[in-house]
């Protein structure tokens, strides 16, 4: 699985932005359709983001309540979605399509987005891109120690680059 999904990293020739926004504006030139980032306070029964997929544009909807390195992460797990091919958002309970959605009737929504949710390997590829973009982002800053990054940002590239690193 990390093979399919660093080639599919690959074929989209990324950069390594640092900045998950950069990324999704960059990704959203290469596919020739927007990338509207959302934040909105999600019921606690369901995901923390979502990414639909219109016929002209994609929006991803994340948790607006919660650490800004949490939002990036779920940011990039819903472009895992959208890279892999996995269309569709999965099914929305009636209380957060009022809130994401509320000029539609919920069971409208349900049937137009038409799926129960992704599957156990479509979560799984998505996390591993996810994975794969922050690693990239981790490279793409200046290397740890030399006083252009934060303490934060210095253990996650001992933890995802150098782990042999003291």
């Amino acid at each position: 699985m990390r093979r399919r999904c660093e080639g599919i990293l690959a074929g989209l020739d990324l950069p390594d932005a640092g900045d998950v926004r950069e990324l999704c504006d960059v990704l959203a030139e290469r596919q020739g359709r927007p990338i509207h980032l959302v934040a909105e306070h999600l019921p606690a029964s369901s995901p923390c983001g979502l990414a639909v997929r219109t016929e002209r544009f994609d929006v991803i909807f994340y948790e607006a309540g919660t650490s800004r390195l949490h939002q990036d992460h779920i940011i990039r797990h819903e472009l895992g979605h959208l890279v892999c091919g996995h269309l569709t958002a999965p099914v929305l309970a009636a209380e957060a399509s009022r809130l994401l959605l509320p000029d539609l009737d919920p069971s409208l929504v349900r049937a137009v987005l038409g799926r129960s949710g992704y599957s156990e390997v479509e979560e799984k590829e998505a996390e591993m891109i996810a994975s794969l973009l922050l690693r990239r982002s981790v490279l793409a800053r200046p290397p740890a120690g030399d006083g252009g990054t934060s303490p934060v940002l210095d253990r996650l590239h001992h933890t995802l680059i150098d782990p042999g690193r003291r």
